[in-house]
């Protein structure tokens, strides 16, 4: 209950309210247009490139950090009013409710209209929230330690236009109704030690002012619940012929959800399997892991800048930098899970669905199983068989590169992402994001950026921060940006306003 409560008020403060493969949620990398592997250099730098941590660019060698909170969602449907879209937010996160989805028919033709351009099959959405508890940093001319504990959560879906309409639509010469539907959802917990320096042989070889500095941050990861369910499910017709169901099923869950899943495979009702079982509390430990983030970044001072002569006094200012991070190698071993499966699978259907679905899929945790009992012609659950229990879970592995000009008070950078695997925090698809920042004044960093990603809508985003010698105020939000010329929808901010420098 606490956390429902703490939630609701940082919304409430920030009107908290997306991007895809982001390592951290800072209002730095948000107001970048999600880019950052090349210009966060504080300890949430142990998340995205941990080299960083060496790259002076500031006259301080200790940073200290609390609290820094961020969320965004891609709606499925989105509000200019900011308390509709608070309220639209908290569907998203918390656990499934029941009669909190339904929709109207006006509903139903807005979601359409907006979701699926272009003759889109599918929708995709993520939503996801974080929070940095605590980070310290201290750097000095051979090396940079930090600490950082957050707490992350991610949930990603995609849904079929079919749950919407029974209208058809023709793809590679095949009339088809499109009724996919896939459900990712994770929470971690992680404390992390990071390490940098400069690799002193390379930089000794060069005439340049220039330096490589290479990072790594090993940490220890505490899990909530988990659920990966993708359910491929097509019916297809072919020259005015007989219609096919085509589907393959995998689904995946632990903890929690893995003990609801349980019960309605053995006949209790989906509602209350759900919610006798899921709760808001789904950041309690359900199992335990370890992972890694690697990074290095090759930095080349210009000019005057004499930064890399490992001098502590000066900042760097003008310099060109490049980066390369991995992120989150690593598992976790969960305590329960049970795994289900059909083989991709074809099937005489005999007409096409005619039934659409009331409510709206939002990503509720353990919203899946109840959508699918409800408002599927055919139960992939009934159907499907146990194919095993591994407590085995891959972390969100991601490979991110970037890089950065600044000269003075001006800094361009770009970043490239993707994830190795589809999971609630990454997807396979390939996400640019290009950011500026400026300061008309040395305390006053403005900043704006955007980011563009396959099947996702793009986003606009800006920031700014107050940064004195001591202390850092920061903030940050996104804007959809088809909505952006008529009513501006925000889709997420993210604040740092305890950050103090030493």
């Amino acid at each position: 209950m606490w956390r429902r409560t703490s939630l609701s008020w940082v919304m409430v403060l920030f009107s908290v309210f997306t991007a895809y493969a982001q390592p951290v949620l800072t209002p730095q990398n948000v107001a970048l247009g999600g880019g950052g592997s090349t210009y966060i250099t504080d300890y949430n730098a142990n998340f995205y490139n941990p080299a960083n941590l060496f790259i002076p660019d500031r006259i301080r060698t200790i940073d200290v950090g609390l609290a820094i909170t961020g969320t965004y969602f891609n709606g499925v449907q989105n509000f200019s009013d900011l308390n509709e879209q608070r309220s639209n937010l908290e569907n998203y996160l918390y656990a499934f409710q029941p009669g909190a989805y339904a929709i109207t028919s006006a509903d139903r033709a807005e979601i359409l209209d907006e979701n699926y351009i272009r003759n889109r099959t599918t929708s995709l959405h993520q939503t996801r929230l974080e929070a940095t508890l605590l980070g310290f940093k201290i750097r000095n001319d051979r090396r940079a330690i930090s600490f950082a504990i957050r707490n992350r959560i991610a949930s990603s879906f995609e849904v079929g236009r079919g749950w919407y309409s029974t209208e058809t639509q023709t793809v590679d010469n095949q009339t088809i109704l499109d009724r996919t539907l896939k459900h990712r959802y994770q929470s971690l917990y992680e404390v992390s030690i990071g390490f940098a320096e400069s690799f002193q042989f390379f930089s000794d070889m060069t005439p340049r002012l220039d330096e490589l500095a290479i990072g790594i941050a090993p940490k220890f990861v505490i899990a909530g619940a988990y659920q990966n369910a993708v359910w491929e499910n097509q019916f297809v017709q072919q020259n005015n012929g007989s219609v096919n169901q085509i589907q393959n099923f995998e689904y995946a869950a632990t903890g929690t959800f893995a003990t609801a899943t349980d019960e309605y495979l053995n006949g209790v009702p989906a509602q209350q399997a759900l919610t006798s079982n899921i709760t808001d509390e789904l950041f309690n430990p359900q199992g335990f892991g370890g992972g890694l983030d690697l990074g290095l970044t090759y930095l080349i001072t210009l000019g005057s800048d004499f930064s890399t002569l490992e001098n502590t006094d000066q900042r760097t200012q003008k310099s060109l930098r490049v980066s390369f991070s991995i992120t989150d190698i690593g598992f976790v071993v969960y305590d329960q899970s049970v795994e289900l499966g059909i083989n991709t699978d074809t099937s005489n259907a005999s007409t096409f669905p005619t039934n659409v679905s009331s409510n709206a899929f939002v990503g509720a945790p353990g919203q899946f199983i109840d959508f699918v009992d409800q408002f599927s012609t055919s139960n992939p659950f009934a159907s499907a068989s146990k194919v095993g229990g591994s407590n085995f879970v891959l972390l969100p592995t991601a490979l991110h590169t970037g890089i950065l000009f600044e000269v003075n008070r001006l800094k361009l950078m770009g970043d490239l992402s993707f994830g190795l695997t589809n999971n609630a925090y990454n997807s396979t698809k390939l996400v640019a994001s290009a950011g500026v920042e400026i300061r008309p004044l040395k305390f006053l960093p403005l900043r704006a950026g955007t980011q563009l990603a396959t099947e996702l809508p793009n986003y606009f985003s800006f920031g700014a921060a107050i940064e004195t010698k001591l202390l850092d105020l920061s903030i940050a939000n996104q804007f959809v940006s088809r909505t952006f010329n008529e009513n501006p929808t925000l889709s997420g901010i993210t604040v740092a306003a305890l950050q103090f420098h030493f």
